[in-house]
């Protein structure tokens, strides 16, 4: 009989912010050791996992990973490694090839070098607040005015008027209170408070197509850039903005108004795309 190796294979999801990469385990291969070509196995993992994994298998691995995404933002992107290659048949670990392979590779050796952790992804969800990045979310302001001249009152009336057709008012301006968990998460509140999560952007797939928004544009093009944006009949598009020592700050956010523990969330982005330029525009036209 001839020998066989075993190689189990791992997508990681690379956090920037945190330094982490969450390792998935993705299946594995049994083949003959007289295949086994590492040059070809490195080959395969470098066209990236939309190519060398099967997509479902893929779908599964980011719907599973994606309840991080709530304290770790959205990994920077997605690897395919080899954990493990062991002896088939006796399921004897066989370090020296998988050394051989990752010094081929070289992507783990190069993530380490630059202090990235590396872990599997059930040591994450139950440990996840040690990753949780440290931030000043100062720099994520796309804008901050005085308070006194800045006319929210006219700002979320206009947003109510223009988005009047496709949500419920009293959904336009939302008190939202601050995670104690991690800054960028906000949980809508009970009670009045100094931030509030504004609507700006809605699907509006149900009776027509495309984004709308407070602007009174649509998006139609759905594969324009939206960048860590995603709107869906859940999920909508705002202003996170907050009111403190005379001055208003506001953030881009995604709400989401059914998570599976049934909060209603607002989560602030990095990056979002043809949003950032209109939802500065559409303030400007406020300020006195």
């Amino acid at each position: 009989m001839k020998k066989q190796l075993e190689i189990d294979y791992a997508f990681g999801y690379v956090y920037d912010k945190s330094k982490l990469i969450v390792m998935y385990p993705a299946g594995t291969n049994v083949i003959d050791l007289d295949d086994y070509e590492m040059e070809v196995e490195v080959a395969f993992l470098e066209d990236g996992i939309d190519v060398a994994f099967e997509e479902n298998d893929v779908k599964e691995a980011n719907e599973t990973i994606k309840p991080l995404e709530t304290f770790l933002m959205k990994p920077s992107k997605v690897i395919p490694f080899v954990t493990s290659i062991k002896n088939a048949e006796t399921k004897e670990e066989l370090p020296r090839l998988l050394a051989e392979f990752d010094e081929e590779y070289e992507l783990k050796e190069n993530y380490i070098k630059k202090g990235y952790e590396i872990k599997d992804i059930y040591h994450v969800f139950e440990n996840v607040v040690n990753y949780i990045p440290k931030e000043n979310l100062d720099n994520l302001n796309i804008l901050k005015i005085e308070n006194d001249k800045f006319d929210m009152d006219k700002f979320i009336s206009t947003i109510s008027e223009n988005l009047d057709e496709a949500t419920d008012k009293n959904l336009i301006s939302i008190d939202m209170n601050q995670s104690d968990l991690t800054p960028r998460l906000y949980i809508k509140a009970n009670t009045k408070t100094n931030t509030k999560f504004v609507l700006f952007g809605i699907d509006i797939n149900n009776y027509s197509q495309g984004i709308l928004c407070a602007n009174n544009e649509i998006i139609k093009d759905l594969d324009v850039d939206m960048g860590d944006v995603e709107i869906s009949n859940t999920k909508d598009i705002g202003y996170i903005i907050n009111q403190e020592n005379e001055y208003i700050t506001f953030k881009i956010a995604n709400y989401n108004s059914q998570t599976s523990n049934n909060n209603q969330i607002a989560q602030i982005v990095d990056y979002s795309g043809i949003f950032k330029p209109m939802m500065i525009d559409f303030i400007n036209q406020f300020i006195k």
